[in-house]
């Protein structure tokens, strides 16, 4: 059993360094893992801002190690960088990591988005939340939970949104990545299949999830990525209802006190609100 182990350790390893096409990432690789703070430092270069320093470390990251199917097998940092990646929330860790060494100021952020319908899942998640208890039921059949991080960029004294996973930094690019009507950009191909997000949760200086950042980007910031065009359509008005209306529910699942299953119908609604949102959108 334990030489199986390790040869498919081994194969995982080989696997996550085919994106290591060059002498100088093969290096950078080997400085994240003996010395993260090399690393990181390496990485940014003269970046002139906590902002540009997140972005040069995220996109490294992003292009070089690979993001893997939850297991739910808990691993330290070393392990996920010597794994050759992870899923969404070990992916988050190493970039926390890295940019501690050099004191950019972050939080870590939960998300909750409209995904793929996909009945298997569904089945699955019911499974996991009578097993493990409702944090759980942030995934389902039309929903799925993700994990990145806020950036604090102390020449503009404002938060911004940085996504390990897909390798975007600032709050245009994440919004067009994330809820945009048009191509949007990813280094992850499984984030093709999360649609929209409809909770946006930030941890506070103690670590729990309390700061609702949820109308600030799916309401606000929306808007202002389309300014003037959003808040004419007719399903703009459903849009703010049900997101504020999910609001509440979905942080109570992440604490564990709801069941986000019970409001799968609400769920289904805002998906096809959004639909909605966009067909205007494009039609005018």
């Amino acid at each position: 059993m334990r030489i199986f182990l390790a040869v498919l350790f081994l194969i995982s390893a080989a696997l996550g360094q085919e994106k290591l096409t060059s002498q100088k990432d093969r290096d950078l690789y080997n400085l994240l893992r003996k010395d993260l703070k090399a690393f990181a430092g390496e990485v940014t270069g003269n970046a002139p801002s906590e902002l540009g320093q997140a972005r040069m470390i995220v996109r490294w990251l992003a292009e070089h190690l690979e993001w893997k199917a939850t297991d739910y097998q808990q691993r330290t940092v070393p392990e996920i960088i010597n794994r050759g990646g992870g899923n969404c929330n070990e992916l988050a860790m190493v970039a926390v990591a890295a940019m501690k060494e050099i004191d950019i100021r972050m939080r870590r952020v939960r998300e909750i988005n409209i995904h793929k319908e996909t009945p298997a899942r569904g089945e699955t998640a019911r499974a996991k939340v009578k097993e493990k208890g409702n944090r759980l039921s942030v995934f389902g059949r039309h929903h799925n939970d993700h994990v990145w991080i806020e950036i604090y960029d102390s020449k503009e004294n404002e938060w911004y949104p940085a996504d390990p996973s897909i390798g975007v930094v600032g709050t245009k690019e994440w919004l067009e990545a994330r809820a945009g009507f048009g191509k949007r950009f990813t280094l992850d191909p499984i984030s093709e299949d999360m649609i929209v997000p409809f909770a946006i949760v930030a941890a506070d200086e103690k670590g729990a999830f309390s700061i609702n950042r949820s109308q600030h980007y799916m309401v606000e910031e929306f808007g202002r990525l389309y300014p003037g065009r959003l808040d004419n359509l007719h399903a703009w008005g459903d849009w703010v209802r049900l997101l504020d209306e999910l609001d509440d529910k979905a942080i109570g699942a992440f604490n564990g006190e709801v069941n986000l299953h019970d409001y799968e119908k609400t769920i289904d609604s805002l998906a096809e609100v959004y639909s909605e949102l966009r067909s205007e959108y494009l039609r005018k």
